[in-house]
């Protein structure tokens, strides 16, 4: 496919703005019962509605997060219940067609970065209980968020009615999700609420998830969303129920991982907050998922490295402040690294900084994600505790590296750490940093 059809593509994707406010009459009810609010705001945190519509800083719901796209930028927008900025004026058939069926209230396509593709398996009782809780729980907000602006031929929304006829939309389930089966509240939550194949699953050449290859791993703005199929080299098939409720619940687990960019998002906002019985009936459903094997990756992430007793570089001679000269893969760990995570890449004794090896992003079979947590650090807040770790892209109050010197750091760490050199070039750093989200 030319490269100009898949960034129109990409574009389409990536540009979903949900739930457009139009001028129209309101027909929600004036209240709605406790309970039922109760549940909407579960399955709103389940959804992780709040990472696409609130913008940093931001309020809740208000919209306002600005992605670059090739065709142009595309924003979040206003889906509190304000009737002339956000949603207040939809219908509960408006909100479950945008929802489930990607079509707003005037009759016009979104695009599929709003997730109806999974929602569609939605069952009308949890469409009843976000609809009360987004029109009940939820503060209006008057504000409207700077329009999306996209190139032509990415701004014609109806180019969407064929891409949803060949798009494999999830079905909807029945009856009462609470009262569904571990196993099947596993895969609700996987595939509806939590729609991890967005991200974890591969799309084809009209950008569709490919179910054959079900959360086989896929890019995704710069980052890399891994394999975490039952795969027990290539996948998460070595991990057990608890380690991965663990995971989902702290973002961390000691000599395993750590969550990072959209996933410490999806942490933080969503996965953190659910319940215990959730947890593990997502667990469970995620961990009998058919293995799929990945070429670049033929031994467990977790499982590379060990303590490196490197030689110490500093010389003891002072870098005068105007000496430009870039520094070696090896010094730029000594100055920017080794003060959190040790001269060895062992961490901090209480792993809040954790070790570079046996860890699954420096085992990974692509360098991606080293890079951009490299360039965007750490912020996650999960189960009580804020975890820091600041980034050093341009616009870092630590300090700012080149893409030569980020390539450069990363192939040493990988190297010292990991699964070894994978050659990463300052064009590559280059094109990763432009898919650093921007705001407004």
């Amino acid at each position: 496919m030319p490269d100009i059809t898949r960034n129109i593509l990409w574009s389409v994707l990536a540009a979903g703005t949900a739930f457009a406010s139009l001028p129209a009459s309101s027909a929600h009810a004036d209240d709605a019962p406790a309970d039922l609010l109760a549940r909407g705001e579960y399955l709103a945190t389940a959804g992780d509605c709040v990472a696409c519509h609130t913008a940093p800083g931001g309020k809740p719901f208000a919209g306002g997060l600005k992605i670059a796209t090739p065709m142009g930028d595309v924003v979040s927008t206003n889906i509190t219940p304000d009737p002339d900025h956000g949603i207040g004026k939809y219908t509960e058939e408006d909100f479950e067609k945008s929802l489930r069926q990607g079509i707003r209230r005037d009759g016009s396509h979104l695009y599929p970065a709003m997730p109806y593709v999974s929602y569609s398996g939605l069952t009308d009782g949890d469409v009843k209980a976000l609809y009360a809780w987004f029109m009940h729980g939820v503060k209006p907000v008057a504000v409207t968020p700077p329009a999306t602006s996209l190139n032509f031929p990415a701004n014609m929304r109806v180019a969407m009615a064929a891409w949803n006829m060949l798009a494999s939309n999830t079905p909807p389930e029945s009856g009462d999700s609470a009262t569904f089966d571990k196993m099947r509240r596993g895969r609700y939550l996987a595939n509806a609420l939590e729609h991890c194949g967005t991200c974890h699953t591969p799309r084809n050449m009209m950008l569709s998830e490919e179910q054959d290859s079900y959360l086989a791993g896929a890019p995704l703005v710069g980052w890399y969303a891994p394999n975490i199929t039952s795969s027990k080299t290539s996948g998460i098939g070595n991990w057990s129920e608890d380690t991965l409720v663990q995971y989902l619940h702290t973002g961390h687990v000691d000599g395993l991982s750590q969550a990072a960019g959209p996933m410490g998002e999806a942490v933080e906002h969503s996965t953190s907050h659910l319940t215990d019985a959730d947890l593990h009936a997502l667990a469970a459903y995620i961990l009998q998922v058919p293995a799929k094997e990945d070429s670049t990756e033929h031994k467990p992430r977790e499982s590379f490295g060990q303590p490196v007793e490197a030689a110490d570089v500093r010389s003891g001679d002072l870098t005068r402040i105007d000496d430009l000269s870039e520094m070696s893969g090896q010094y730029i760990y000594d100055a920017n690294c080794a003060a959190c995570h040790g001269p060895n890449g062992a961490g901090t004794s209480d792993h809040y900084a954790p070790s570079l090896f046996h860890n699954s992003v420096t085992g990974a079979g692509r360098p991606d994600n080293l890079i951009m947590t490299i360039l965007n650090g750490v912020d996650r807040t999960a189960d009580g505790q804020h975890v820091h770790m600041p980034g050093f892209d341009h616009d870092s109050d630590v300090q700012r590296l080149s893409d030569s010197e980020i390539a450069s750091v990363t192939n040493y760490v990988m190297t010292t750490f990991g699964s070894g050199d994978h050659a990463a070039t300052p064009e590559q750093v280059a094109k990763l940093r432009k898919d650093i989200a921007k705001t407004p």
